[in-house]
């Protein structure tokens, strides 16, 4: 697979508590009752494809759009989490990378950040 984008972001709580919320995208983390990504109307929650506890988690796609991509979540220590988009070659197109990566990061930096703000 070849990395189509791939970023880091501190955030502020335990990494554990992190990588709790990437295992379950179907579960707010803080047990409010609802999933904590928000889906747009055309995006599935996707499903763990592998997993290494508290280090890593992978995510099939959840843009039925771009079916083969997966995304990598890596925590380390200080909660530093890198994202990475991965795919198989033909890569998409740099117009529908670009947007993806501006998912992620939405995803990361706005709905991650909020659902597990203490």
């Amino acid at each position: 697979m070849m990395v189509l984008a791939s970023r880091t972001a501190v955030l502020s709580p335990p990494a554990r508590v992190v990588w709790k919320a990437l295992m379950r995208p179907d579960l707010h983390p803080l047990n409010k009752g609802f999933a904590w990504p928000v889906m747009f109307h055309d995006q599935s929650l996707p499903r763990i494809v592998e997993s290494s506890e508290f280090d890593r988690v992978v995510w099939s796609s959840p843009w039925p759009t771009v079916p083969d991509l997966l995304l990598q979540f890596d925590v380390r220590p200080e909660t530093r989490l890198r994202w990475t988009l991965l795919a198989h070659t033909p890569a998409p197109g740099q117009q529908t990378v670009e947007w993806l990566r501006d998912q992620v990061s939405h995803l990361v930096n706005v709905d991650l950040r909020e659902a597990t703000s203490h």
